[in-house]
């Protein structure tokens, strides 16, 4: 009888011992997991931060190592091709087609005036900024790289691309899948609260507001650092939304 007791006695303490083992294992996984979890998050959210930066260096990339403000280049382009298209049909009729230079006028004329066509269908023109004095002088003191970068690349002509800020856009996930891009129709310099806002109005045809709403937590980061984003619906029936770019630092980011 002593003999079974202490066989019984000897299974429950190996029983406990097999129970506390497997509680301190699944407190292990459990550990690694949350663990796990934690590098993920921390993960997800450095590669959202820099998302913003890619972008603009997606956009640096495209830039020429010259521009020229306030000028199109298609329309350049479209007269320039006129131009010696014109004088080189005046010469042929005007020397019932004996003048030697006309035929070196259409082989230069005619191509030049098609490149300017294309230029002008790929053409995205300069977007307004409404500044006020206070908006104006606080970009130079207080805008941060990003939206300096903004306001240098929507304000000039540009080829070749779909809308202004495209790239943006879509990796914000505000262009759904078939659907327009939303078109940047107009920039807004203002101070609020001491720090320089930049607003970026939308026509917004195949985005639901309630999409730019939703996105609204990658704004931050996607922008950032040193800034914090806000969203409106300036106008429903005419599809107007703003998204407006604040900082947050107390100097210049430049």
């Amino acid at each position: 009888v002593a003999a079974a007791r202490g066989g019984v006695c000897a299974l429950r303490t190996r029983s406990g011992v097999g129970v506390a083992a497997r509680r301190a294992k699944v407190g292990a996984v459990s550990a690694v997991k949350d663990s796990d979890a934690d590098a993920a998050a921390k993960e997800r959210g450095s590669e959202s931060a820099a998302t913003g930066a890619a972008a603009v260096a997606a956009a640096a990339a495209k830039d020429v190592p010259f521009e020229i403000r306030g000028f199109s280049l298609a329309n350049f382009g479209v007269a320039l091709g006129l131009a010696i298209t014109g004088y080189s049909f005046y010469g042929y009729f005007s020397s019932n087609g004996t003048a030697s230079g006309t035929s070196l006028g259409f082989v230069y004329g005619v191509p030049v005036l098609l490149i300017g066509l294309a230029l002008k269908y790929a053409e995205l023109k300069p977007v307004p900024v409404a500044s006020t004095p206070e908006g104006l002088a606080l970009r130079e003191s207080k805008a941060t790289a990003i939206q300096k970068k903004i306001v240098k690349d929507v304000t000039r002509h540009r080829y070749g691309d779909e809308a202004h800020l495209d790239s943006a856009l879509k990796a914000l996930g505000l262009i759904p899948r078939g659907a327009a891009c939303p078109e940047l129709v107009r920039l807004s310099e203002q101070e609020i609260g001491g720090e320089y806002a930049l607003g970026l109005e939308f026509f917004s045809k195949e985005t639901p507001y309630s999409e730019w709403e939703k996105q609204l937590p990658k704004y931050d980061r996607f922008f950032g650092p040193n800034v914090r984003c806000e969203v409106q619906k300036l106008d429903e029936a005419k599809r107007l939304v703003e998204l407006k770019i604040i900082t947050t630092s107390t100097g210049s980011q430049s």
